[in-house]
């Protein structure tokens, strides 16, 4: 979001020339997006985020070879300038040795070419020199950046997967204090979208990373970069989804009586279970993330007694089951 108090300094033809450039970067932006669309064979129904997000990327990563290549091309004129001006002193050194009669009067001009020529050179190493201290300085807030930038990336996905995740909340979610809980937040994303318990745990190490990364300065390896970054492009799709269909007419789905525990001891789970329910789909995991571990040491079930579409049914299932009730 543009701060408007600077946006209002910009002079009108300024402020023409940025909403030109912005809407090239957006037509860019979405041609490239719509290609990656493309490739996947998904164009002609919609153009998800995660295209856009893949597009960005590539945006920039190329940017960035165009820099890479201008900063080669620099380099090379200047190895050019240099070895045409060690030949001028080498030729004028030689013509000197040949001369032995050398006489001011005589070769002046020889003089002020020499000197020409020695600050012609003088001028090009300071120049590259300088330019080279810049570089350095550049290269090592690029290269901050460019980790730092990758690094959020993650942080930017997991605030879409915020977003998305509330639109998917219901009103009595939002209604608790804890909604906008992290802690809320990953239970409810674990228990929603988690494929398995090796997802469940994924979510979580996501979250660690994020949390690293913005109070920590902590900068991905390439492999977490890639791994995480996939997986929570996986997570935005799965939410789009889900938004898609919450927007459709579902038939309804209530919890009447949820029960989690043993023969022994057991808890009341119809509120968190109900919390669950989006779209008129149930779907988590059964563990003591729940409600916590009524009997530690013991393997544990839930039973769980539903209504849809005005039918009451029963079902149970062991601890650690991924559970699944729709229409």
């Amino acid at each position: 979001m543009i701060d408007e108090s600077k946006y209002s300094k910009l002079t009108p033809s300024a402020k023409v020339e940025m909403e030109k450039i912005t809407d090239e970067f957006t037509k860019s932006l979405f041609d490239t997006a719509y290609n990656i669309a493309n490739e996947r064979e998904t164009a002609s129904k919609e153009i998800s985020l995660r295209d856009i997000l893949e597009a960005q990327q590539q945006v920039r990563q190329k940017n960035e070879k165009i820099k890479s290549f201008e900063n080669k091309k620099y380099r090379f004129l200047f190895l050019i300038s240099f070895s045409a001006t060690i030949y001028a002193i080498g030729g004028i050194l030689i013509y000197l040795f040949l001369n032995r009669d050398f006489s001011l009067q005589k070769d002046l001009g020889l003089i002020i070419a020499i000197v020409g020529v020695l600050l012609a050179l003088f001028s090009i190493l300071y120049t590259q020199m300088i330019s080279k201290r810049e570089y350095s300085r550049s290269s090592e807030s690029v290269k901050g950046r460019y980790n730092l930038t990758d690094s959020f990336d993650l942080v930017r996905r997991w605030q879409i997967i915020e977003e998305l995740s509330k639109k998917l909340m219901t009103e009595s979610d939002k209604e608790q204090s804890t909604s906008n809980s992290l802690g809320f937040q990953i239970r409810f994303l674990s228990h929603k979208i988690a494929k398995d318990e090796k997802e469940f745990l994924k979510i979580r190490e996501l979250l660690q990373l994020r949390n690293k990364i913005l109070h920590e300065n902590y900068r991905l390896s390439t492999k977490e970069y890639s791994e995480f970054l996939q997986f929570a492009d996986e997570l935005i799709n799965r939410l789009e989804f889900l938004n898609d269909q919450q927007s459709k007419n579902m038939p309804s789905l209530r919890i009447i009586k949820a029960t989690y525990g043993t023969s022994k001891k057991s808890v009341d789970a119809t509120r968190e279970l109900n919390l669950l329910i989006n779209n008129s789909r149930l779907e988590f995991i059964a563990n003591n993330e729940i409600v916590g571990d009524p009997d530690e040491g013991t393997v544990k079930s839930l039973s769980i007694t539903y209504e849809i579409s005005g039918k009451e049914y029963t079902r149970t299932f062991n601890e650690g089951d991924k559970v699944t009730i729709d229409k």
